[in-house]
Parts: structure tokens; sequence; C-alpha cells
């Protein structure tokens, strides 16, 4: 994909010190300890937060003798909810420095470092351990990554047998215009979004049975169009905090993700599979 932007340019990716600034607003500054339920409305940038990681922990079969990889586990939020809500222990991957200093930060102001390790790595090259992991779990990430077969065979590697995946991503229902394409790289950074199908063939391929998917899309969709119709109206509040540009790149991400699924072009897919 010649012309290709940085991931880190991806307007959900900047202006950072809104988490900061969100704390503040809640009078926990930066060097406070953070009660984690006062952060889960600022660190899941994902469909339905909290309520969709919470999902993901009842079909895992979660808990205390429980290890978990996130891959590209962004500041954290969905791995500190997994070690807070079921005990269990998380191997929170991130390729972005920034995402995961904040995220290492946030983890260790909240008390959890003893259940959340973060890893500052590339989850094609990064050295997993061969059938360590109980569950893999990924939220809005692996559209990113570049070589899905080798990711997911990578997955099958570091699971043990019997672990399972749940992953929730963006998938193409209709091919994009050249509009929308392009947007999707630029905007949304998304360098693998094919069908749920195409999902399904890479999993059986690395070697995942009874791989399955949920159309998500007539959730996300609307879910999407309230959420911009709700940040726009919440514009001023939000900017008063957090700042224009903050509130201008969101709004673009919002807007761009919004006008993909009106297209019919984009869909949303929950994955899982488990690993013989």
């Amino acid at each position: 994909m010649s012309g290709q932007p940085e991931i880190a340019a991806m307007p959900l990716y900047t202006n950072l010190d809104r988490i900061e600034r969100g704390l503040a607003a809640l009078g926990i500054g930066p060097r406070d300890p953070i009660p984690p339920d006062k952060l889960f409305p600022l660190d899941q940038w994902h469909y339905h937060g909290t309520d969709a990681v919470a999902t993901a922990a009842r079909a895992l079969g979660l808990g205390p003798g429980s290890r978990v990889l996130d891959v590209g586990s962004g500041i954290g939020g969905p791995a500190r909810f997994l070690a807070h809500t079921t005990g269990c222990h998380v191997l929170a991957l991130e390729l972005q420095q920034d995402l995961h200093g904040i995220g290492l930060d946030l983890t260790r102001h909240c008390g959890l470092e003893a259940k959340v390790t973060h890893i500052c790595g590339d989850a094609l090259s990064y050295p997993l351990p061969e059938a360590t992991f109980d569950a893999v779990v990924s939220w809005l990430a692996i559209l990113h990554i570049p070589d899905r077969p080798r990711l997911f065979a990578r997955f099958a590697h570091a699971l043990r047998p019997g672990g399972g995946c749940y992953f929730e991503d963006l998938c193409m229902r209709a091919p994009f215009s050249a509009e929308d394409e392009r947007d999707l790289r630029q905007i949304v950074y998304g360098i693998t979004v094919t069908s749920a199908a195409g999902y399904v063939d890479d999993l059986r391929t690395a070697g995942f049975r009874d791989a399955t998917t949920t159309d998500l899309t007539g959730d996300w969709a609307p879910y999407a169009a309230e959420r911009l119709a709700a940040w726009r109206a919440g514009h001023a509040a939000y900017a008063q905090v957090h700042g224009e540009d903050a509130y201008r790149a969101q709004e673009l991400f919002y807007a761009v993700i919004a006008r993909l699924y009106d297209n019919g072009s984009l869909g949303g897919v929950r994955l899982t599979a488990i690993r013989p």
C-alpha cells in the first residue's frame, strides 16, 4: 500500500494528553493513584467499552489462573479491565511507543502492574512463548497488521491446546469506492480489511478449529452514527477540557467511520476460534 501513513498519524492516536486531561477533570493528578473504575470511561477505545470486554471474558471463561495475550493493546484499557475484574494475567502487546508508555504508567497508577505486563513490540516479530496463553484477544487492531496469515499462525503457536481467540474487528461487506478505500487506509489505517470469510479462512489455515463469526454491523453502524452526533453535540464541552485540535481529530475519525458504514462497504465482525 504505497502512500500508507504511519499508524501514529491516525486521528484516534493523536492528542494523547486527553487521557491526562480527562483524569484531571475528575480531580486525579498525574501522580495520584487511579481507581480502575474511574479510568474505564476514558481508556476503552472500541465499541461498547467494558461491556464488550466483559463479554469476551465470559465467552473465554477467564479467571484468576488465566493467561491472556492482548494484541494491539493500545493504552491498556481492555487488559486492565480483564485483570481487575477476573484476576487473570495479561500480556499487553502494543506496537506504538507512545501508547505503550501511557498504558504502562496508567497500569502502575491503578495498582495492576502485578497482573498486566506491558510490552512494546510488533505482533509479527515479538518472540511469543510457545503454548503459554489460555486466550488471545484483540479489539479493532488486527485490521492494522499487514500479514494476517502469519499473525494467526503466531497466535496458534502461543496458545496452549484448547486455548481460544476472541477478536472484534472491521470487515468489508462490499467493495470500497476509491474515496472510501483512501480514507479507510489513511484515516482508519485499515491495511487488512477483508470479508469476514477471509478472516475465517486465515484462522483455519493457521490450524484453528470451530472458527465462527458474528456480524456486528447492525449494532456498530447505528452506534457509529449516534457516536458522531453525540460528539458534535458535545463539541464545546469536550474542547474546553481537551482542546479544539483533540476534538477535531476524533470528529474526523468518527465521521469517516460513520460514512463507511452508511455507504454499505464497512462492517463489524466478532471472531472466535479454538486451538486444537
